[in-house]
C-alpha cells in the first residue's frame, strides 16, 4: 500500500535538548495512526515537522511522495490541519471562517461542510468567541476537510468535547478513513487510540518505544488481564491471599488484580472465597489495555 507520510530517521533539538531521536514511521492509505505519549515525549514536535513548521535537524519526511522541506506548498494542499483553539480571531464567523480557507485554497466555499458537522443554520454567522469547545472543534474539522486533503492530521482532537461530541468526530473520523483518507492522530486518550487507530506509536523521550497495532501492544503488555470483584462480606480484605499479589482498591469496595493467567487467579480466588464462607457480589475480567502498557512504558519500563 502507499504511504501518504513517510518519517525516517527524524532527529530534532532545541539548543541542547533533544525532542526527537532518529524516529522513523510511515501512515500508508486508509491508516489512522496515533502517537501517544506524556507532555514533552515529543508529539507535537513530530507533526510540526510534517507539517512543515519546524525544520528537522536530520531526517526526511514526505507526505503522499512529496519531501516538507523541499515541496512544502504541494504538502500543505495535501494536508488538513486542525487548528488550536487560539488560532482564528475571536470576531470571525463560522461563515467567514470558511470563506478565508476556501480562499486560500482556492476552492470554493464548502457550505456542505458546515451543514456536515452542524455549524450551518443557527452557527453560521456567530462569532468564534460564541461558541462552545465543542462547536469549535467542529468548525476546526470542517475548515481542514475544505480541500479534500488526502492526509488529515489532529492534536488532541476531543479535548474538552462532550459525549455527543466525541460521538459525531468519531464517526467522522471512520467516515474518512472509509474514503482513503489517512489520520494522524496525536492524543492523551489512550481509550480513544484504541477505539479508532489501527497503529499505535507510543513516544518517550523522543524516542518510539512501543509501535503496532493494539491487539499487538496490548499482548505485549507485562499485565495481560485483570480480574475485578466485590464479594459480600469482604474476606479478601480482611484475609488476603498473599501470594497472588496485591489487589488494587477500587470504588465501591471493589478489588483489582493484575495478573497473566485469569483462569488460574480465578480458581484460587473462587476457592479462598468459598473457604472463607464468602459469596461473590461481582466479577468481571477485563484484558489489558492500551493505558496498562502505557503506564508501564511511560513509567520506564521498556
Amino acid at each position: 500500500m502507499q504511504d501518504y507520510i513517510s518519517v525516517k530517521n527524524l532527529s530534532k533539538s532545541y539548543g541542547k535538548k533533544q525532542v526527537l531521536q532518529d524516529i522513523s514511521f510511515s501512515v500508508q492509505r486508509g491508516e489512522t495512526f496515533a502517537l501517544l505519549g506524556v507532555n514533552g515525549a515529543g508529539k507535537t514536535t513530530t507533526i510540526e515537522c510534517i507539517e512543515g513548521l519546524r525544520k528537522p535537524d536530520s531526517g526526511i519526511i514526505t507526505v503522499c511522495g512529496q519531501d516538507v522541506t523541499k515541496n512544502l506548498h504541494a504538502v500543505q494542499e495535501a494536508l488538513g490541519v486542525q487548528l488550536q483553539s487560539t488560532a482564528l480571531s475571536d470576531t470571525m464567523t463560522s461563515k467567514e471562517s470558511m470563506q478565508l480557507f476556501c480562499a486560500w485554497h482556492q476552492v470554493p466555499f464548502r457550505n456542505d461542510l458546515l451543514e456536515r458537522f452542524d455549524m450551518a443554520g443557527e452557527y453560521l454567522n456567530k462569532s468564534y468567541a460564541a461558541l462552545s469547545t465543542g462547536r469549535k472543534r467542529r468548525l476546526h474539522l470542517a475548515l481542514a476537510l475544505c480541500h479534500n486533503p488526502k492526509v488529515l492530521i489532529l492534536d488532541e482532537p476531543t479535548a474538552g468535547l462532550d459525549i455527543e461530541g466525541r460521538h459525531a468526530l468519531h464517526k467522522e473520523l471512520k467516515r474518512l478513513k472509509s474514503e482513503g483518507v489517512s489520520i494522524l492522530i496525536a492524543t492523551h486518550d489512550m481509550a480513544e487510540a484504541e477505539a479508532l487507530c489501527d497503529t499505535i506509536a507510543i513516544l518517550k523521550d523522543g524516542q518510539i518505544v512501543r509501535k503496532g497495532n493494539p491487539m499487538e501492544l496490548t499482548a505485549s503488555a507485562s499485565i495481560q488481564s485483570r480480574v475485578i470483584l466485590k464479594t459480600r462480606k469482604y474476606c479478601l480484605k480482611t484475609n488476603s491471599l498473599k501470594h497472588i499479589g496485591k489487589p488494587i482498591l477500587l470504588e465501591d469496595e471493589y478489588l483489582s488484580y493484575a495478573c497473566e493467567d485469569a483462569a488460574e487467579l480465578l480458581l484460587t480466588i473462587l476457592t479462598h472465597i468459598k473457604a472463607c464462607g464468602d459469596t461473590v457480589v461481582d466479577l468481571r475480567v477485563e484484558r489489558a489495555s492500551i493505558e496498562d502498557l502505557f503506564l508501564s512504558v511511560a513509567g520506564g519500563e521498556n
